[in-house]
């Protein structure tokens, strides 16, 4: 479909533009043009006719699978054109109808894609063939121009050796030794939430701000072992900037829309130098030189150590102790490592606040549990080389950082493409295929979690089911995703929502100024919300 598009619309385009200059010359010579504009617009309405009537009902290799009725041709079988929470809906339609796991699916302009709704499907794309389906083209590009990485890594060989040789920076041991660093600047960012309230005790407090300058930080200095030293400045210098501008960045739906019928990277590619021209541009620029000068620092003072053990414990000195990463490629997972971790992290924190608002219950239960570990000695004062193993002593604080985790995925609906032909459940699967993994629905489903499935319910992972939450299957879950290609980061994640979670919740006792609309989502891939969390906080005297 993409292909046709993309020779069609150059072509049409030319035409246009001759019939313009025609019009201009001489008008007399216009007629041959016209009618080749109306030859290429007769080829696309047959084009048009095969792929959105034709196909769906007679070509497809699908045409057997189970597929909600009233599909149209414009809008499939969504309720618009261009949804902005591509999630929704798609629950009601697992419920609805019957099937075997896989379910054809239409969307706007009757593009076909197939819906993933059981564990065993998961299963068998994630852990039995996981590099038989990979990220479509769009979202990989889309991807490096953000972090203008080249990510070599999500080819199956670099895959392999980035999961081999950095599995033990990103191990529950080595996260446990990052963490004090990330104790600390939690415990800034405590301090100065609490220096603003001691000022002007009705004071509304913008968590996203405090959340965004204190994750940029940490992911600097467990990532990178850089203190771009955001937390507590209004003007953080370029680095602020960038995380800024990254957390605000998400194109609008009709762009991510158009991207799945027309190619437009070798248009991105053209426009590369005016976006490093940008303020985003610019940004990503100081940041991997930034990186670039860390890494190229980390790799003189390792070849001039008699020890082969990593410069610093930050994940970037392990990469550089392997030896087998290139400069520029230990840049590019850096990137990485400096986008992806803030964003999803930080959301999770987002959305923490949010429940435990809504259930003093929950609050109230945490803090004694913390204070009990602590000998009612407030956390924020004490120095405790051991707070990774007080911590993670905590069962209702793991069980609370589970549930936000299982509740507000990062990505409620993940999207994947056959690498190429292969099979799923014993169905042809030809290259090219999208498939959407529904991980907003199964992870509240309540055939895998029960009658309360749908409820925030941090008890379900206390007791004998403290390792799977009660889930009916290790694919009930999907927020790290499953299988070899599952989130490297996923130890880090939870560890900084553990530091957070004890941090806030000792020290304040939280309602929100915007409880009405906390919970309206921003139009994006992510389930994120659109105001963020506008706090009244009230401290917690130890």
């Amino acid at each position: 479909m993409p292909l046709f598009l993309e020779v069609w619309l150059p072509l049409t385009g030319s035409t246009l533009g001759a019939i313009l200059y025609r019009s201009v010359t001489d008008i007399s010579r216009i007629g041959p043009i016209l009618t080749l504009l109306a030859v290429e617009f007769g080829v696309l309405v047959i084009w048009a006719t095969y792929w959105m009537v034709l196909y769906p009902k007679y070509f497809t290799p699908f045409r057997h699978l189970a597929t909600p009725s009233g599909r149209r041709w414009l809008y499939g079988n969504r309720k618009e054109f261009s949804p902005n929470y591509t999630w929704h809906g798609i629950d009601t339609v697992m419920e609805s109808l019957p099937n075997n796991g896989l379910i054809r699916f239409y969307e706007a302009l009757s593009r076909e894609v197939i819906l993933v709704t059981s564990v065993d499907a998961i299963k068998e794309m994630t852990s039995i063939k996981p590099y038989d389906f990979g990220h479509p083209k769009q979202v990989k590009y889309m991807m490096g121009r953000v972090t203008s990485s080249n990510f070599n890594f999500l080819t199956e060989h670099g895959h392999k050796l980035f999961r081999k040789h950095l599995r033990p920076a990103f191990t529950l041991g080595h996260t446990k030794k990052l963490m004090p660093a990330m104790w600390d600047k939690f415990q800034h960012m405590v301090r100065l939430m609490e220096g603003e309230l001691r000022r002007d005790p009705e004071t509304v407090i913008d968590t996203r701000e405090y959340i965004r300058r204190v994750m940029w930080d940490i992911s600097g200095e467990v990532m990178i072992g850089y203190d771009f030293k955001t937390l507590g400045h209004r003007d953080g210098g370029m680095g602020d900037r960038f995380a800024k501008v990254l957390a605000e960045f998400s194109g609008p739906a009709w762009v991510r829309m158009v991207m799945h019928y027309i190619d437009v990277r070798p248009l991105l590619t053209l426009m590369s130098p005016l976006f490093m021209k940008t303020g985003l541009g610019k940004s990503l620029n100081h940041i991997r030189g930034t990186l670039r000068q860390v890494i190229t620092e980390q790799e003189v003072k390792f070849q001039k150590s008699d020890s082969k053990e990593p410069p610093g414990l930050d994940i970037t000195s392990v990469s550089v102790a392997t030896g087998i990463f290139p400069t520029g490629e230990l840049v590019d997972n850096g990137m990485l490592f400096m986008t992806a971790g803030p964003n999803s992290s930080g959301t999770a924190m987002e959305w923490a606040i949010y429940e435990l608002s809504k259930r003093p219950d929950i609050q109230k239960r945490l803090r004694e549990e913390i204070n009990r570990c602590f000998e009612s000695v407030s956390v924020s004062t004490e120095e405790d080389s051991e707070i990774s193993a007080r911590l993670q002593s905590l069962p209702y604080l793991s069980a609370v950082v589970n549930e936000v985790i299982r509740c507000y995925p990062f990505i409620p609906l993940s999207a994947r493409a056959a690498e190429k032909d292969t099979t799923l459940l014993g169905e042809r699967i030809p290259k090219d295929t999208i498939f959407l993994l529904p991980v907003d629905v199964l992870n509240h489903d309540t055939e895998l979690w029960g009658p309360d499935g749908a409820e925030f319910n941090p008890d379900r992972w206390l007791g004998e089911q403290a390792a799977t939450g009660g889930a009916t299957s290790n694919y009930a879950m999907l927020s790290f995703g499953s299988g070899p290609n599952t989130c490297i980061g996923q130890n880090m994640a939870r560890a900084m929502l553990a530091c957070f979670l004890a941090a806030f919740v000792q020290r304040f006792n939280v309602k929100l100024a915007n409880a009405e609309t906390a919970a309206r989502l921003r139009p994006a891939l992510f389930k994120r919300s659109e105001e963020g969390m506008m706090a009244k906080l009230e401290i917690v005297e130890a």
